[in-house]
């Protein structure tokens, strides 16, 4: 299972493959380049029911991506959740 999630900036794809290639062989570590560039187009009617229970976003990476060019993603252990 992924316990390490490095997100980095769609500006910064030399930071992208360099960090993939430091980590490749990690199994608990995954690099994703961060394909938002844009705002989201907006619809003019309301949205439909969210079907989903809970937001599957936990973390907030939008300030760190902006201001680094890349953010870090930590998941707790299973253990620790069951705690």
């Amino acid at each position: 299972m992924t316990r390490y999630l490095f997100i980095i900036s769609w500006e910064n794809a030399a930071r992208y493959e360099m960090v993939q290639q430091r980590v490749a062989g990690m199994d608990e570590v995954k690099v994703i380049l961060d394909r938002r560039f844009r705002e989201r187009r907006r619809r003019e009617e309301l949205p439909g029911t969210d079907r989903r229970r809970i937001d599957r976003r936990e973390h907030d990476v939008d300030v760190p991506l902006e201001q680094l060019g890349w953010a870090l993603v930590v998941r707790p252990t299973r253990s620790s959740r069951l705690g």
